[in-house]
Order: C-alpha cells, then sequence, then structure tokens
C-alpha cells in the first residue's frame, strides 16, 4: 500500500503459497501468477471493472521465457541461483484518493510505501516482486542498485525470499 499524509491506499497484494506467487492489482480485473513449475500467465478476474473505471496501473511480467498456450515457461523458483524478477506494476499516483480505493484494515504484514520519502513533484511509483535466494542476495542488488531500505520489503521467512521495492518516477 502507499501512505499519503494519514491516507492509505491499496496498490498491489503479493500472495505466495508454496512457490506459487500470485501479484494482484486491485481493481484492474486481472492478475499474474508464477508457478512453482515455472509457468506464468496473466488471468482475467470473474468480476472485473467496466471498462475506464481501472485504476492507472501496468503489470508487467518479469523474466522472460519460452510461450506455452496460454502462459510461459521460465525458471521455476524451487532452486534459484539468482534473484528473478517476477513482475512489476507500474503505477500513476497524481490522484491517489480518486483513483484508488483506501486501505482501512491492519497493515499487518504489509509493505507500507511512505509517499512523503519522495522528491517533490514525483507522479508515478515502480513497485517490484522479486524472488532472491538467500544464498545470493547481491544478485538482487546488482540489478535493482540504490534502493533505499525503507523503499524495499523484505519477505525472508521462506525460500527463495520475496523481495518488493518501491521507485519513484
Amino acid at each position: 500500500m502507499i501512505k499519503d499524509g494519514t491516507d492509505r491506499y491499496y496498490l498491489l497484494k503479493v500472495m505466495r503459497h508454496g512457490l506459487d506467487v500470485y501479484c494482484i492489482p486491485r481493481h484492474l480485473g486481472v492478475h499474474y501468477s508464477l508457478h512453482g513449475s515455472g509457468e506464468s500467465h496473466f488471468r482475467y478476474e470473474e468480476k472485473a471493472p467496466k471498462s475506464g473505471e481501472e485504476p492507472p496501473v501496468a503489470l508487467v511480467m518479469g523474466e522472460a521465457g519460452t510461450p506455452n498456450g496460454k502462459g510461459i515457461i521460465r525458471a521455476p523458483l524451487g532452486d534459484l541461483g539468482c534473484a528473478s524478477g517476477i513482475c512489476t506494476a507500474i503505477f500513476s499516483i497524481d490522484s491517489l484518493s480518486q483513483d484508488f480505493r483506501k486501505f482501512n484494515r491492519s497493515a499487518g504484514e504489509c509493505f507500507v510505501i511512505d509517499a512523503e520519502l519522495f522528491p517533490k513533484g514525483t507522479r508515478g511509483v515502480e513497485v517490484g516482486v522479486w524472488a532472491v535466494p538467500a544464498r545470493n542476495k547481491v544478485s538482487f542488488e546488482f540489478n535493482n542498485p540504490n534502493i533505499p531500505a525503507d523503499l524495499l520489503y523484505k519477505v525472508a521467512y521462506c525460500e527463495p525470499q520475496i523481495w518488493i521495492y518501491a521507485r519513484p518516477f
């Protein structure tokens, strides 16, 4: 979620079940999945918003792979040697209160992006979701240099770890 003053807004839900990872932007009508087998795909949600009511979001698949039916086969997360991009979401944050639903629940295990940390004039934020093996954290840092610690969220109790960063633009 992103925090703007005292308000918090829902941007992206990231769930992990075993080696399956799901990236779900609220009210976009589509989500991205990366499964333990290495199959990845976009899927439409049953309750898609009416055309024109979607939030200003671009959801981009992580690593390239081999086309397979309606998805892509890529390296599975089970035995990664280096950090691997799962997906990236690009959000316009010009009008958070108009474009995104307020987040009124407990922050619990949520990555709270504080918009006050962004430079003045920031119009958007890139949110990247990565799988990072504990034995090769430097590969994430090589691919994503200069991410400040307060714009990086790490789920370290699983392997590979899930790291989520925010980068303003």
